[in-house]
This record gives structure tokens, sequence and C-alpha cells, in this order.
């Protein structure tokens, strides 16, 4: 994606939203609110009348300066020697912002600083200790800018005498700048605040403000709510627990239910749900099924034994097989009927769920990706959550010896395409607590492999620790020939790293290596170009034009002699003898373009596991800076799925398909999200991309970037090509559909999200 250092991603950029026939209420309000606390509104605009009107500058107030903070480590945190990196040592680093007069004044502050976090969690609290002694119940969140500023206003509370700075919870790195402190006075805090409310009352989408909370009325009303709300939207701000976020989102009120009931009446033809109750379990767990089942706003519902069920039906019933103590969500048949009533074309829907506890109360959410064929080869993700049609329920034609959920997933993937398979965006279903030690969604290798060879895929299938498979594809005697393309500009000590790590770590041997130098000028480098030259399985080609890694690549692979191309950054390192021969088995499988490997950070911190469109501004790691033996959030990080884009950092792809889809984009993406661009273009013409996490590199990246990096016309060059990307992407950018919307969008790390993104279909109809 990124050629050297990766970018950082910014917030969306969202025209306010206006209604035909004048702005809305919450425009005017706005303006007026402007108006009143001085911030000035759009250029040249009559808040009162909405006419143009010359601006008048504001007066300059005297204001007290701010105080700067020194920073003093407390526990579990160390400074390194480099003096600029910190690193935690555990749950909760601690350290002290420390006045040079003592203890912090009474009343509202407004607190300064820089915090940008390399590694471990996003979240971020001031702890105020008081005479009282101890921490207390004095605890605010501290909203940190996507460029890592922290600007906000705190109240201090009564006998504070001193600020503890928690930066993140668990191990990790980290980068403090300057803080300062600064009274403020009524008419100062309530201008801040509403500078933010506004702010975020014109660049957020509608929905998505709502959804949080965000109205006019609360600005108007609850000032202090709207402005954390605000710091919510527009921040890396800590993660909501997930009981609140079922407290706010996942309620339904009688507003709702009289909603749905009223929804309901307008079903054509209803759809019938015949639900099949596993054995096991005890009297108790079967009776919870059986009494949610009662309680369904849905009632065209009933029970049936196994041997009906795998018998199968008409297209208007869809087969349900719950385990004993599965709970369903009083208005999940209702989802499924409207789903399958949405779209007839239908056959396969499947929702998110979670956890019942030992006391019975929801925990670990699992909001799913959409459908994954890869992924459900490596692990039963979709787990009992869903309703099967019941006309392809009679094709599948399984016996009861055959019946296991997993299986009937992956025989039923075999017969429908793609559209056919509905995802409901909400945890619907609630399953009972695993045994101790066991995967809920355990895997059957036996199953997978029964799979592939009714599809004739050789393959063979291995157990993987936490209840996975992992599949290793055959290939063909006669493999096709690899061409790696590997952009340089001096850089020789990383050049000569990666090029030695694939001649004499690579297993598969079908390979060339072309070397494309872009005006390298070190002459070192130029010796060991001139003597790579001579190599049996590496050519260098010359390429004197600007730098721009688009055209670079366009103009390697069109000169390339390999039916395959694999797009390697010259800061890489082979650490799998295997990757090439892993990424290649992917490669071959019908339907898939493109495939990406895992790549580490040197340290052995994850920096690629895939990525993600739309979370985090544009287009992001996914699971970036985890531990490099973290299974990541619903073991993703550790297991082969399909995915919306990967790194050209190392990427294979059919040369065919490169040329057929123009390569890289070097007019409008010279520098960055050319790799994201042509992944969405593959998937756009039906192809597949698909990552694995079996192909393992080191990118030591930001190694041959240089200065150029932070130049301000690298900073104006890389917000032309976010805003490309927002305009030309900006429908997949609204729903990566690997990314549940349930999950933050402000940066792509799989807490939950403070404004779900996910529509409710019972709002909005008739």
């Amino acid at each position: 994606m990124r050629h050297g250092t990766g970018l950082p991603g910014g917030s969306h950029t969202v025209r306010p939203y206006r209604p035909r026939g004048g702005p809305c209420l919450g425009w005017r309000i706005g303006l007026r609110i402007k108006a009143y606390v001085g911030i000035p509104g759009p250029p040249g605009h009559d808040p009162a009348k909405g006419k143009p009107v010359a601006t008048v500058p504001a007066k300059n107030t005297l204001a007290p300066l701010p105080v700067p903070l020194a920073v003093h480590p407390l526990d579990q945190v160390v400074q390194d020697a480099d003096g600029e990196t910190w690193r935690s040592l555990g749950d909760a680093p601690r350290l002290e912002l420390r006045l040079p007069g003592g203890a912090p004044p009474r009343g509202w502050i407004l607190l300064r600083g820089r915090l940008n976090r390399l590694s471990g969690s996003w979240m971020t609290y001031l702890h105020v200790e008081t005479d009282a002694g101890g921490l207390g119940p004095a605890v605010f969140e501290l909203p940190v800018s996507f460029k890592g500023t922290i600007n906000e206003l705190i109240p201090l509370p009564e006998g504070a005498r001193r600020l503890v700075l928690e930066p993140m919870q668990g191990e990790g790195l980290f980068l403090l700048g300057t803080f300062s402190m600064k009274p403020v006075g009524e008419v100062e805090r309530v201008r801040r605040m509403y500078q933010r409310v506004i702010t975020m009352l014109y660049k957020q989408p509608r929905a998505r403000r709502k959804r949080a909370g965000l109205h006019s009325r609360t600005a108007l009303l609850r000032l202090q709510e709207a402005y954390g709300i605000a710091g919510r939207l527009r921040s890396h701000c800590p993660s909501i627990p997930y009981d609140t976020w079922i407290e706010r989102f996942d309620r339904i009120s009688d507003r709702d239910r009289e909603a749905i009931l009223r929804d309901m009446a307008l079903l054509r033809r209803p759809r019938r749900f015949m639900v099949h109750v596993l054995d096991g379990g005890g009297p108790a767990a079967r009776q919870a099924t059986l009494d949610s089942l009662r309680e369904q706003l849905y009632p065209h519902h009933e029970l049936c034994d196994e041997a009906s069920a795998l018998q199968g039906g008409v297209r208007r019933t869809w087969f349900l097989f719950l385990p004993p103590g599965t709970v369903l969500a009083p208005h999940a048949l209702y989802w499924l009927a409207r789903a399958a009533s949405d779209d007839r074309r239908l056959r396969l829907i499947y929702a998110d769920h979670d956890l019942l506890d030992a006391d019975g109360q929801r925990c670990d959410p699992a909001f799913k990706p959409d459908w994954s064929p890869e992924l459900l080869r490596s692990t039963n993700y979709i787990g009992h959550a869903a309703a099967i049609r019941g006309d392809l329920m009679a094709a599948l034609r399984l016996g009861p010896d055959a019946f296991d959920m997993h299986g009937l997933l992956l025989a039923a993937g075999e017969r429908i395409p793609r559209y056919a398979v509905g995802h409901v965006h909400a945890p619907l279903f609630h399953m009972p607590p695993p045994a101790d030690g066991d995967n809920p969604n355990a895997t059957n290798p036996d199953q997978v492999a029964a799979h592939l060879a009714r599809l004739g895929v050789p393959a063979q299938v291995e157990p993987m620790p936490r209840g996975h498979c992992r599949v290793r594809y055959h290939l063909p005697d006669r493999s096709p020939r690899v061409t790696i393309i590997v952009p340089t500009r001096d850089g020789l000590e990383v050049l000569r790293t990666c090029v030695s790590s694939v001649l004499e770590k690579t297993s598969y041997r079908r390979f060339t290596i072309r070397i494309v130098d872009n005006a390298s000028s070190d002459p070192a480098t130029l010796d060991y170009l001139a003597q790579m030259d001579g190599h049996p399985q590496v050519k260098v080609m010359r390429y004197g034009l600007p730098f721009n890694f688009s055209a670079i690549n366009n103009h390697a692979a069109a000169h390339s002699q390999g039916r395959v191309l694999c797009l390697l950054n010259n800061d890489t390192e082979v650490i799998s003898p295997d990757w090439l021969t892993e990424m290649l088995g992917h490669l071959l499988q019908p339907g898939v373009g493109v495939v990406g490997a895992k790549l580490y950070y040197t340290d052995g911190r994850v920096q690629h596991a895939g990525d993600a469109v739309g979370p985090g501004g544009c287009a992001n790691h996914l699971h970036a800076c985890i531990e490099g033996d973290d299974p990541g959030y619903c073991d993703r990080a550790i297991l082969a799925q399909d995915l919306s884009s990967v790194t050209a950092a190392c990427m294979l792809t059919w040369k065919d398909v490169f040329l057929r889809m123009k390569g890289f984009d070097a007019v409008n993406l010279p520098v960055a999200f050319n790799d994201v661009d042509y992944c969405l273009r593959v998937r756009q013409a039906g192809l597949r991309v698909v990552w694995t996490p079996h192909a393992e590199l080191y990118h030591h990246e930001s190694y041959t970037r240089g200065d150029d990096a932070v130049s301000p016309e690298r900073q104006a060059q890389a917000r032309r090509e976010v805003q490309y990307m927002r305009a030309r992407w900006k429908h997949v950018m609204r729903h990566d559909p690997f990314y549940n919307p349930n999950l933050s969008y402000a940066r792509p790390d799989f807490t939950l999200n403070i404004a779900p993104l996910a529509p409710r279909p019972w709002t909005g109809r008739p």
C-alpha cells in the first residue's frame, strides 16, 4: 500500500447534511450558536439571515498563558535510550504530569499535549488524585486526535493535588510530546465546547452523529454531554464496554416493538422458520432456548426434528439449528424474515452473535465479516447463527451421520453464489458458554477435507491450535513462473537483505527477481546492481523518470516474463521458506485475483494483516502493532480469509489480470493507496482478494523514504491521494464487507463502534 513509511488515515470528509428546500434545523442552530460564542461560520455568511456580510475580526482579550507540565514515570513505564520512545510494561502504565508550582488549580482547565501510540491499545485516561488519597473516582477520558493531539477541557475537582496520565492499557510503545495546562473561564469553556460540537455537526454524516447521540438539541440543552460525544467522534477515544454498547444500541424499546409489528404486517407471503434444537445440554438449557422462541415477535416458526430438517423444504421455509442454551433476541426471526423478503435471491442468512456467561449475561461479541469462503475453510466463523433456505437444504442431501454445522455451511457454500448469502449485522443469537478450553466454533478438519474433495481441490488440511484449520493447497506439476518485482533507489543495506533472503530462503524456485532501479546514485549500490545483474535468477531494469511507485511497477510488469507477478518492497525480508508456495497455492484457486502476506515490523510486531477500507478515514492495516503471536480479533490475525485489500509491500497477482486492470493508477495515486485501488478494482471485476498469515516476511518499514515523507510537497500529495480515494471509493468506505459496521470506524482495531452504522430494518419504513 505504501512505499516505505505508511500514511496515517484521516477522519472522513463529509459535506454537511442539507436537505432540499434550505438548511436543516441543526445547520441554522449551529450558525446562531457560532455567532453567539464568537466562532466564525462559513466565509461571508450572516448566521441570522443567511446572507453574505463583511467579516469582523474578534477583539484580543487577555487570557492565562499555558503552563508547561513535566512528565515523570510512576508505574509500569520506562523511557528508551533514544530519549523519545516510551515503553509500557504492564496493563496500567502511569506517568505524572507535574506542574512547576505545585498542585493544579480548581475548576476547568485546558490540557494540551501530544501522544502517538506505536503499538498497544488506543485508550487514554487522566486520573486526578485528590486530598482524599488514592486515585479516587476522578477519571477522565482523553480523546487523542488521529495526528496524536490532545486538546481537552477537563473539570478538576476540589482538592486536586496530582495529575496522572494513563497513555494506554497493556504493553506497547508510544511517543510523548510537550504537555501544558491552563485555566479557562466560563466564556472560553463554552466557546471551545461549541467549537468542537459544531465542527462535528458539520463534518460527521448525519446518521452517524445521531446514532452517537449528537443532536442539535443535545448541543443546546446538554453542552457538556455533546462535547464528550463530539470528542469520541473525532478522535482515538476509549472503547465503550459491551454492556454499555448493548444498552445504547441493542435494546429494543416499546416504540421499536410497535414499529416491528407494523412492518411484519406488510410482509407478503411471510417466511416460516423450522427450528431444530440439537441434542445435549441439560433440561434447563433446552428450556431457555424454547422460552426464547416463545418470546419471538415473529409468529411464523415451529420446532422440527433432525430428520425433517435434513430433508429440507420449499423456498419459503428456512431452517435453524440451535445448540441447547441458545437464546434468540426477541426480534431475531423477524430480522431474518425481513432480510429474506428484501432480497429473494438469498438462500443462506447469518447474523452476528455473542456468548452468555455463567450468570446469563451477554459477553464476547463476534461481529463477523460478510461472506468469506476462505475464512470458512479456516474456521466456522458463522457458528450456529444461521438460517438455510428449504430448497438449499433439500439439495444438500446430507444424511444424519453427516450432520455438522460447519459441514452444512461448507456444503451450502459450494452450491450458491456469494450474492445468495446475506449477513445481518446484529448480535441476534446469544450462545451458551462453551466448556472450559473449548472453542465454541471449533473446526473439524475432516469436514474441510471432504468439502475440498467434493470440489476437486487437491489440498492437505491440518489442524491448528485454538481449534482452527490450515489448508495447504497443492501446486500442479508444472507451476507458473513468478516474476518478483523489487523497485529500489539506493538503500543498499535493505535491498541486499531483501534479495538475499528471497534467493536463499525461498523453497519455490520457479521465480525471477526483477530489480527496478529508480535513479540510484550511491556507488556501492550501483556496484551491487551490476554484480546482481549477472545472477541467473536476477535481472536489473533501469527506470530513470521521477519517482512514481505506480508507474515503476507498471513498467516492470509490462516487461515481465512470468505468468504471475509478485510485487515486493525492497525493505522486506523473507521469514518462512514456503511463503511463495503458500501465496501461489491461494492464487491458483478459482476466482482469486490477488493474494497478500503477513508482514512484521523488525521487532516482531504485526505490521500488516490485510487492509480495511473506510475505517481510519481511508485504508489502514488490520491488527497493526499487535504482538506477532497474538491471534487478534476472533483469531482473524492467524487465519486465511477474504479481504477488500492487501498491501503491495508483498502482493501476488496474475500478470494478465494486472494488465487488464491497467495496473496501478499512476496518475491519481503515484505514491500511496495504489495497491488498495487495484484490489478494489479486481474485486469489482468479480475476483477475490485473499490474505494468508502463513506467508510471513519482515517489513523494515520507513528505511527508504527519507525526509520527503514529511515535506510540504509530500503532505500535499498525500492529501490529494486520500481525497481521490474517498471520492472514487466512497461506497466501499461506508461499509467494508470484511469489517463489521458495529466495530469502530475511527480506527480498524475491532473495538466497538460508538455510532454503529448498521441500519435497523424497521426504521425508515411506512
